[in-house]
């Protein structure tokens, strides 16, 4: 049986021409859609009150929005998370971290005071700590990773009764 090349047989290109005519219907549909809705909004859009939009408690969901979606993209730790954007652009620049690592050099030195200790040993904690605050930990995990090596990890785990009395 011989086979004829140069015949059309019966359905030849038939589905193509269906799937052409289907996303040409299905995008004109889309296009109409997406017109209505433009309508739609730009009709809504003429009698919204932007003083109300962008109104103290709207500020504060779309920060907590925003810095959700830069914690979800890694930008930021998850701890920054919903935090109202001062704060938030305050930790992001490290000036609370720094600011935190003054406070607890102030407390240490209160405590140091409050607690009796002798001079020798507040003047040997103030220089010892004060001149590298800013220069050596502006990195949080370096301090951190510091403090629970096996030299300081245990001052955080001895409890009050292992504290001699005075």
């Amino acid at each position: 049986m011989v086979e004829n090349k140069n015949g059309v047989r019966l359905g030849d290109g038939v589905a193509d021409e269906l799937k052409q005519a289907a996303n040409q219907e299905l995008s004109d549909i889309g296009k109409m859609l997406i017109g209505i809705i433009s309508k739609f909004v730009k009709e809504k859009i003429q009698g919204i009150n932007i003083d109300e939009l962008f109104s103290k408690k709207n500020e504060e969901d779309l920060l907590d929005l925003w810095s959700n979606q830069l914690v979800k993209k890694g930008f930021i730790p998850q701890e920054y998370a919903g935090l109202p954007g001062k704060y938030l652009i305050h930790n992001m620049q490290q000036t609370a971290y720094l600011d935190g690592i003054y406070t607890g050099y102030i407390l240490t030195m209160m405590s140091l005071v409050d607690n009796e200790a002798p001079e020798n040993l507040i003047f040997s904690v103030r220089n010892g700590v004060f001149p590298n605050l800013v220069q050596h930990y502006n990195n949080r995990e370096e301090i951190y990773k510091r403090y629970k090596s096996e030299k300081y990890g245990w001052t955080n785990q001895a409890s009050k009764k292992d504290v001699p009395e005075k």
